[in-house]
């Protein structure tokens, strides 16, 4: 669990909630529950200021939590209940991204996805190549393509701008397959799972 302690979260009361956590959870920040299923920290910048006070759980973002909230938090991420409603989730908001290589930003803002600019990279898989835009709402798994996508293809995806290959640090903790990332502006790394079908993605927050 991590909390941002910002300086946009901390004025929104982010300290309140640190402590929330801590009480909910027996321990302090920096310290791990007796049964490991929890870790807390707290951190500088999760990104995203405008929608704090920030909490990320396993890759998941939640905007705008109160004290109240926290409980209700640590109970789905104990049971793994997951809404599937974007509309209303406060765990799915939008994020502004950039290539990590020439920090040229990624968003399209005439190719709307979810109601939001859409990020705007290219696909390489098969022998196709071509334009891939995905929804910039995190928490969201809608994608678009120039080209049909079949199902578990794994694409190779680049910056359009300087053409480097989105690379993630990791592979993807759902299926194995190689992750692609991208640079949140304000802070922070999003990273994809470039199989087609897997909604694997993780929120870094260093």
């Amino acid at each position: 669990v991590s909390v941002c302690l910002g300086t946009a979260c901390h004025v929104r009361a982010a300290p309140g909630v640190a402590r929330e956590f801590e009480d909910q959870l027996g321990i302090c920040a920096g310290e791990t529950t007796e049964d490991r299923e929890f870790t807390l920290e707290t951190v500088n910048c999760l990104g995203a200021c405008a929608l704090g006070p920030i909490v990320v759980v396993d890759g998941r973002y939640y905007s705008n939590v109160g004290p109240a909230k926290v409980q209700a938090i640590i109970e789905e991420t104990k049971t793994g209940t997951l809404s599937e409603d974007i509309a209303g989730d406060e765990r799915v908001f939008p994020v502004e991204v950039a290539c990590s290589r020439c920090n040229h930003g990624l968003m399209d803002v005439t190719h709307p996805i979810d109601d939001y600019p859409s990020i705007r990279i290219t696909a390489s898989f098969d022998d196709k190549h071509g334009w891939l835009r995905l929804s910039s709402l995190y928490g969201s798994h809608h994608v678009e393509s120039e080209h049909p996508i079949r199902p578990n293809t794994i694409a190779q995806l680049f910056c359009p701008h300087c053409h480097t290959k989105l690379v993630g640090a990791m592979n993807c903790p759902e299926c194995v397959a190689p992750m692609a990332s991208m640079i949140i502006r304000g802070g922070g790394v999003v990273q994809i799972c470039t199989r087609h079908g897997c909604n694997g993605h993780l929120l870094d927050v260093g």
